[in-house]
């Protein structure tokens, strides 16, 4: 058979069941997108988070012990997003394993689309995303860390 003579195999399901599993398919896509939407304001509001220390550490309210507790908040906030992200990012594992068992009781031209891209690369491009947004909140805490000390050497003892 060539390439050309694909044979639809339809699903076994009734038709109640079906219903239900385009449901469940339909709830857990939302879900992965409502995580990963989580995960990218996660990083801009550290990163929002960020910029405000810096400006209250460059403001002429800012003392030496305001300045130090701004930057265990930026630590502790780091770690913090960092945790958050991680979590969401297994949500989005499971709610994916979830819709992966539920694939496999569609008919088989479904499976044929989704099978497209591989779960490798969908996987390389997952957690690269989620590196690149350790890193963003990283890089956005060194630079507000060091800007904030800049601020602490330039105030008078």
């Amino acid at each position: 058979m060539s390439d050309d003579e694909f044979i639809n195999e339809g699903s076994a399901l009734d038709e109640l069941t079906h219903t239900e599993l385009r449901m469940m398919h339909q709830e857990g896509a939302a879900a992965i997108l409502f995580a990963k939407k989580l995960q990218w304001q996660s990083v801009g509001s550290s990163l929002l988070v960020f910029g405000a220390s810096i400006a209250i550490s460059m403001s002429n309210l800012a003392d030496k012990t305001l300045i130090n507790l701004l930057m265990v908040v930026i630590i502790i906030l780091t770690c913090g997003v960092i945790l958050v992200l991680v979590l969401y990012q297994f949500w989005q594992f499971n709610e994916i394993t979830r819709l992966r068992k539920i694939d496999q009781h569609f008919s088989s031209l479904y499976k044929n689309l989704k099978d497209v891209k591989s779960s490798r690369e969908g996987n390389y491009h997952r957690y690269t995303l989620l590196v690149a947004m350790m890193l963003t909140v990283i890089m956005g805490a060194g630079i507000a860390i060091v800007s904030i000390q800049k601020s602490l050497m330039s105030l008078p003892y």
